[in-house]
C-alpha cells in the first residue's frame, strides 16, 4: 500500500518557512535572491489548504542589474504537490482551456495551463519530497551587440522552483522552462515589442 502523504497545515509556518528557505536558494540560478522579501510573500500567503491545489502569492518582485542584462523576477504561485496528480488538463477541461487561453495576454495565467497540461511534470511534483513548489515569472532583458547594429531583447519564462534532488527531474524543470520561454523583440524608437524567434540561452 502506498504510504499516506502527510501535509502541512496553513498555521505550521515552522515547517511552510523551512521548506520556503530551501526552495528561495534555488533561485540562485537567476539572480541573487532577495531572501527576506520573497520568504516574507510565501509566508504571509502561508501553504495551499489540503484541498487546494494551488494559492497565489502576494506582490512581490526584485529587479537585478548587470550590465546589459536586466533580469526582474516574481514569485506568483504555490502549487500544493500532494495535489498535483488530479491537478491535469485533459479532456472536455483541456478543450475548454484551450479556447479560454487562446487569446490571452496573461502569461501567468498562461504558464499555470502549461503546468497542468504536463502530465510528466506534474508527476514529478506529486512525488516530491515536499509539499509544496513554487512558480515564478522571469523578464530577462538583454542587449545584444554586432557591429554596429544594438538589439534589445526579452524573455519571459517560468521559473519552477521543485523540492527534488533528483538529476532526471531536475533537467527536465529546465527544459519545461525553456521550452515555454516568450521571445520578444524591442521595436526601434517605440517602448513595444514584438514577437521574436530568438531562444534564450539559460
Amino acid at each position: 500500500m502506498k504510504p499516506q502523504r502527510t501535509y502541512i497545515r496553513t498555521l505550521d509556518r515552522l515547517k511552510v518557512s523551512n521548506l520556503a528557505a530551501r526552495l528561495i536558494g534555488n533561485i540562485q540560478r537567476i539572480l541573487p535572491p532577495d531572501t527576506a522579501m520573497f520568504h516574507e510573500a510565501i509566508l504571509q500567503a502561508g501553504a495551499p489548504d489540503a484541498g487546494q491545489p494551488m494559492r497565489y502569492l502576494p506582490f512581490n518582485r526584485q529587479i537585478h542589474r548587470d550590465g546589459d542584462l536586466i533580469t526582474a523576477l516574481s514569485l506568483v504561485v504555490l502549487f500544493n504537490n500532494p495535489a498535483m496528480e488530479r491537478f491535469i488538463l485533459k479532456g472536455v477541461r483541456e478543450r475548454i482551456s484551450r479556447l479560454v487561453y487562446k487569446f490571452s495576454f496573461n502569461n501567468m495565467d498562461c504558464f499555470i495551463r502549461s503546468v497542468r497540461l504536463d502530465w510528466k511534470l506534474l508527476q514529478i511534483m506529486a512525488t516530491a519530497p515536499g509539499e509544496f513548489s513554487i512558480m515564478g515569472i522571469v523578464q530577462r532583458d538583454e542587449v545584444q551587440r554586432k557591429r554596429l547594429i544594438r538589439r534589445r531583447c526579452r524573455y519571459i519564462y517560468p521559473l519552477l522552483l521543485i523540492p527534488t534532488g533528483d538529476k532526471t527531474s531536475y533537467d527536465y524543470i529546465l527544459q519545461f522552462e525553456k521550452r515555454h520561454t516568450i521571445p520578444k523583440i524591442k521595436i526601434p524608437l517605440l517602448p513595444l515589442y514584438r514577437s521574436g524567434s530568438h531562444r534564450i540561452e539559460k
